[in-house]
């Protein structure tokens, strides 16, 4: 039966397939892997005004691989690429997370 919601155990399998590295910076680093979506236009706003546009990058995660302390602003990279954490949301049940991230250049 499909329940909508996927198995802590269930993850690990789902990412081998198109799973990326991600590395959240800490004494140690967290390695773990995630799916990262590249996600239409968002609007930023600066200030209350809008107007700069750019594309949303957000890297799904097993919530049970990330660092309990994790928050906005920290250092990570994935795929190679350096990011900082913009916000965090659980998904569904809570076995997965959305990191909605940006490029740091």
């Amino acid at each position: 039966m499909l329940t909508g919601f996927y198995g802590d155990a269930d993850i690990p399998a789902m990412m081998a397939d198109f799973g990326v590295a991600v590395v959240i910076a800490g004494s140690p680093p967290t390695t773990t892997v995630g799916i990262v979506d590249y996600i239409g236009k968002d609007v930023l706003l600066s200030q209350g005004v809008s107007g700069v546009s750019g594309t949303e990058i957000v890297v799904t995660v097993q919530t049970s691989k990330l660092p309990a302390n994790l928050k906005n602003k920290h250092l990570l990279t994935v795929d190679g690429v350096s990011m900082r954490l913009r916000d965090q949301n659980q998904e569904g049940d809570g076995a997965l997370t959305k990191l909605l991230c940006e490029r740091v250049i």
